[in-house]
This record gives structure tokens, sequence and C-alpha cells, in this order.
């Protein structure tokens, strides 16, 4: 899904002249080509890198680290090498000891994606406003970060450098462990069998939102898992230790306790922006308030598209039946967002700047 979506927004741009996808199943490459993924495809990788400037590995861990040993033979003068992988430090390790001196290797990790996978699930628009982390030390090559800063840009992201050991650790805290979380609670409602239609049944929205994550690809987080440890072994120490807590305190009857536990991670959550402080644009919100009725959506964003206002983006908050419900609406700047509230006020919508929001 990150591949095909990298391919066809990297054609669709024009940032790539020609894209030639690798990939060991031929329905698959058939499928790539005739989605816009990449110009051509093969099953050989000594073909498929022959002549490229820039091999993309769009693989889950273990897979993107066996690559880049087959690579290593087969990669002339200049090539420039990166990966989308959710662990940066062992691909970084990796191809500092099989590449050859004349390429270059840049740890990439777009922090965008779905929980659908497979090239069918592309999405040209998925990187838009996204975060795409690149990963470099001090031996990397600035030129070569530097050309893929520029290639980020072009699909519409917002690129930031770090050390692959700093990104493990952030995305172990907001990626990793989450997933850990996630899938042992679906785990534990799925155990209770004698329950499982109702369950079903009644599960919504908090069961739902905080399980989604569940639904990725179980391969790509085995390798996560494997190639994280120390700091996703880390963090579970800590999250069972607040798991521990809290049963201790609800097992003891302790309601001061649980109020403030509960009210500290409220606040916590309350903090945490749209976008992330000091490494991207911050989001500037507006709410509108609509009717439950078919196009709406469409009639509130063309009236801005028609104003000249672009939306960076969107969320849908809360529909309640014949009643409607409020969407979000995110600007990159503060004159966007009042030019937005002016056009939709005299449109006769019901709209809020909520402060901190």
């Amino acid at each position: 899904m990150i591949g095909g979506s990298l391919g066809r927004a990297m054609l669709v741009r024009g940032l790539a002249a020609r894209v030639t996808g690798v990939d060991p199943s031929p329905e698959t490459l058939e499928a790539a080509v005739q989605l816009g993924a990449v110009s051509d495809g093969t099953v050989s990788l000594k073909k498929g890198v022959a002549g490229t400037d820039l091999v993309i590995l769009a693989a889950p861990v273990q897979a993107a680290l066996s690559l880049l040993a087959e690579l290593a033979p087969l990669l002339g003068e200049g090539v420039l090498v990166t990966d989308v992988c959710s662990t940066k430090q062992v691909m970084m390790d990796r191809a500092r000891a099989v590449l050859p001196a004349h390429v270059s290797f840049v740890g990439g990790h777009p922090m965008a994606g779905s929980d659908k996978g497979g090239v069918g699930a592309l999405d040209e628009f998925l990187f838009e406003n996204a975060l795409y982390v690149l990963t470099a030390d001090d031996g990397t090559d600035p030129a070569a970060v530097g050309a893929l800063k520029k290639l980020v840009a072009g699909l519409g992201a917002v690129p930031v450098v770090m050390t692959p050991e700093r990104h493990d650790f952030l995305a172990a805290v907001i990626s990793h462990l989450p997933h850990m979380a996630a899938s042992a609670l679906a785990r534990a409602a799925a155990g209770k069998k004698e329950a499982r239609e109702e369950l079903l049944a009644l599960a919504a929205g908090g069961f739902r939102d905080t399980t989604r994550v569940a639904m990725a690809n179980p391969e790509m987080w085995r390798d996560i898992c494997l190639t994280n440890v120390e700091n996703i072994t880390r963090l579970l120490d800590e999250y069972i230790g607040e798991l521990a807590a809290l049963k201790e305190a609800i097992a003891a009857g302790d309601g001061a306790e649980l109020l403030a536990r509960f009210q500290a991670a409220r606040e916590f959550r309350l903090q945490v922006p749209a976008r992330g402080k000091g490494i991207i644009p911050s989001i500037f919100n507006l709410f509108v308030f609509i009717p439950d009725r078919p196009g709406i959506i469409g009639e509130v964003t063309g009236r801005l598209g028609a104003g000249g206002v672009n939306i960076a983006e969107i969320e849908l908050l809360r529909v309640r039946e014949e009643v409607g419900g409020p969407i979000r609406l995110g600007f990159l700047s503060v004159e966007a967002r009042d030019r937005a509230y002016n056009l939709l006020t005299r449109a006769g919508y019901r709209v809020e700047i909520r402060e901190g929001e």
C-alpha cells in the first residue's frame, strides 16, 4: 500500500520519469501497472534496479533487511537507497554494513498509512500534509538527505530529519506501544467466546477506535517488534505498571486515586495537538455544525474551494441521525481559518472557533 501510493504519487506529480516495481508476484505487478503505481514491473531485482537513481524498499522490516544485502552488488555509482519501515536503527546498521561506499542510504518512515494492505489500497494523496521522517546521523551524506527532503516535499508531505535511535524511541511510544495495547485488548475480547455475538453487536465507537490499529498487517508488526525490542519491552513494562496500579485502585475501591489517574490522563490527552508542535505547522481548527443530509459535506468544502480556501484536514466528529453534528476543518494559517469562518457564516452555517483546539 505504501509502495503503491509512493509510486503513483511520484508519477502523477512528475517527480519521476519512470517507476519500476519489483515483486515476486506477477499478479501483484500486473495490478500495480493497471493502477498506475508503477510504469512497469519485474520479478527480477537485478532488472528492476538497473540504471535506477533511487531505490525504495517498501517491504516489511525483515524482508527489507534481506533486500539490502541482495541489492549491494547490483547498484551503480551514486544510487540513493531508502525505505519506508517503522524501525530505523536496524536498517541504518544493515545498510552501513552491506552497501558499497558509492551508494547512499537514508532511512525513511512516512507517518501515514491504513489498516488496509496491498497495492490495491494505494492512495496517491496519502502523503498530503503528512509527517515523513528521514533518519540520518553524522555518517549520512547531506546531499542524499537534501535530495530526499525535496522528494518528500514534492509528495505534499513534511520532511523531518532525526537520528534513527531517536526515531525508534518516539515511534515505540506513539505507534508501537499503542498497537500492542490494541492487539491485547482485541484478544481479551475475543477470548469471551460465550458472549461473542453480543460483544460484536454492542461494540461501538470507543472499542472500534481503540482497537482499529490491531487490523494492520500481522507480519509487518511481528517484524517491528523483533527490530525494536529494547524500546518496546521497556515501554510495555511501564504500561503494565500503569494497568497494575489501576487494578489495585479498583480492587481497593479507591475512588480518589482513580479520579486522579483519569484526570491526569485526560489532561495529557487534551494537550495532544492535531499536529506536532515544533515539527510541522500548527493546524487552526474550525468546527462546522451540519444537518444530516446527503451532500452536505460537499457543499461546505465546495464553498471554501470556490472562495480560494485550502483545507489541510477534515474530520467528521459526530453524526446524530436526523440531527447532524460537527465536522472539524483544519487550516495551515489563522488567515485561512478566519476566511473560512466568514464564508461559512455568511452562508448560514453555524460555525465555532474553540480556543485550544
